[in-house]
């Protein structure tokens, strides 16, 4: 649902072709919550009480041509965003549902976000699992998985202790705590070096770590052209804290003797 559609047919509202999308009259919008006799003194007293609506009121209206008693007239009015930036504003029992709406709203993209950092969580552990079942058929056993791994994540993260960076224990997996960036990353670099090692038919934990290493360096080199450093990404929450408790666990390269995946 869009914040438009919570308001009722006495709200002017305009399409601005240029920003593809709707602007309401602030000042309707305001005689409708606050239930004042003089909107626009209201809105005054609100912009003279609210600081911060005061100061960043230039990026919150923008005069638009509106239909009025009188004809066509330029009238400030505001896009969803400053709409709710002065709904926020306004102490009346009117504004709550908008207020209630935009927490609904703040929720549902948080969640979002978290679901987006669990599939790419969830497609890196299976992709390292993929590469483990490789290399464990080219003289690689658990032990020297674990170091390739290593070497590669000490590629990408430029010999940073991702564990003291990320003020954890050793027991703790790095990956548990990264952003979504840097769990693409390794997932593509892992992809990589599983393609190149059955390319190259490359045998051995030598071999294949030196692949491994390489390919988290070209990741490493993308990022960084991006300016941005993988080992200074800051961490987030722990990923096992925002999974489902009635999921069955996956198994875990850990148990391998993984303890920095």
């Amino acid at each position: 649902m869009e914040l438009i559609e919570l308001f009722n047919n006495e709200i002017r509202r305009v399409w601005d072709e240029e920003t593809q999308q709707w602007y309401l009259v602030i000042v309707d919008v305001v005689a409708v919550l606050s239930e004042s006799k003089n909107p626009t003194g209201y809105l005054k007293d609100l912009r003279r009480r609210d600081q911060g609506l005061k100061e960043g009121w230039g990026q919150i209206a923008t005069p638009l041509v509106v239909e009025t008693a009188g004809g066509k007239q330029k009238i400030n009015c505001a896009d969803q965003e400053g709409i709710l930036r002065i709904i926020q504003s306004i102490p009346s029992k009117n504004a709550e549902p908008f207020k209630k709406w935009l927490a609904k709203v703040g929720s549902e993209a948080i969640n979002e976000r978290q679901n987006k950092r669990l599939a790419y969580h969830k497609k890196l552990k299976e992709t390292q699992e993929k590469f483990y079942k490789n290399i464990k058929e080219r003289g690689v056993d658990d032990e020297g998985f674990l170091r390739v791994v290593r070497a590669g994540d000490e590629s990408l993260f430029d010999g940073t202790d991702m564990n003291e960076k990320y003020s954890i224990s050793k027991e703790d997996d790095p990956d548990d705590f990264m952003d979504s960036i840097l769990l693409t990353g390794k997932t593509f670099a892992t992809e990589i070096s599983n393609h190149t090692v059955k390319q190259k038919n490359l045998q051995g934990e030598k071999n294949i770590s030196e692949e491994h290493k390489a390919s988290n360096k070209e990741i490493r080199s993308v990022l960084m052209k991006k300016e941005v450093t993988p080992e200074e990404l800051p961490p987030e929450e722990d990923i096992k804290k925002m999974q489902s408790p009635t999921k069955p666990k996956k198994k875990n390269l850990k148990g391998k003797g993984e303890d920095k995946a």
